[in-house]
């Protein structure tokens, strides 16, 4: 087992010990739930901020989270100190858990480079979404019609954040995040190599193509979507109908206008 191996081992066994979610654990050391997924599946490497918020916050003997060397929690009252950090992380959730940040169309490019920053995603514009209450969740605004007639430009579709990309279902419509850009697609897995996404468009219009895991940063499953764009297919209906009716009366009256002439 690699270095790094064991430190992601160590950090899940120390967040089970805690029993703490993902969330819980990354809010209280001040890193999105999407980076802390990282470090445990090794993606990523534990930074020294990070590595010190996790010892500040926990307790925890940082030699011990590195080497596995050493007790894990350092000197002090461990008790009392998480007590405290739950206290903190179950007021927190009251006031906010039910506000989801919005990413709007002209935010993407900061929201790529920031997505991590907590103090950045505070700057973000937030919103109640009944049903939405509890999870992570993030808003975002659609630009371009790849998606379309499933997703129209400019709706804003409710996302849950996926911690376990492997559970993913194919063909479930995501907002995948990555340095090229935030894109909503039907996300498929290469049965052969579990390194790359498929990503496909519902717009015929538009090609498919895979895109390396490594390049992506985050990935939301879109559960709903908000939206002011009304489609006038009923419309059209309404009309379509109102001029067969209306040829369908001419052709009577045709119809009997020549009945009339057979008679006489």
């Amino acid at each position: 087992m690699t270095k790094r191996e064991s430190t992601k081992s160590r950090l899940i066994q120390l967040r089970e010990l805690l029993s703490l979610s993902q969330k819980d654990f990354s809010d209280s050391i001040g890193i999105t739930q999407g980076a802390l997924s990282r470090l445990e599946t090794g993606k990523s490497k534990l930074s020294l901020d990070t590595l010190t918020q996790i010892s500040q916050v926990f307790n925890i003997n940082c030699n011990w989270l590195i080497n596995g060397q050493g007790n894990q929690f350092l000197s002090g009252n461990k008790n009392n100190s998480e007590s405290e950090r739950k206290q903190s992380v179950i007021t927190r959730d009251i006031n906010d858990s039910i506000l989801i940040p919005m990413i709007k169309e002209e935010a993407q490019a900061g929201y790529i480079k920031n997505c991590q920053d907590v103090e950045y995603l505070k700057t973000l514009d937030v919103y109640k979404i009944p049903g939405y209450e509890e999870g992570n969740y993030r808003l975002f605004e659609i630009s371009g019609d790849s998606m379309t007639p499933t997703i129209y430009p400019r709706e804003i579709v409710v996302s849950e954040f996926i911690d376990d990309w492997d559970k993913i279902e194919n063909g479930s419509i995501c907002i995948v995040i990555s340095e090229e850009g935030i894109i909503a697609k039907r996300v498929y897995f290469y049965e052969e190599d579990k390194g790359f996404l498929i990503l496909k468009s519902d717009n015929a219009e538009f090609k498919t193509y895979s895109l390396p895991l490594s390049e992506v940063i985050e990935l939301w499953k879109i559960q709903a979507k908000i939206t002011s764009v009304f489609v006038k297919n009923h419309l059209v209906d309404a009309n379509k109908m109102e001029a067969l009716e209306s040829d369908i009366k001419t052709l009577k009256e045709q119809v009997q206008k020549l009945s009339q002439k057979v008679e006489e």
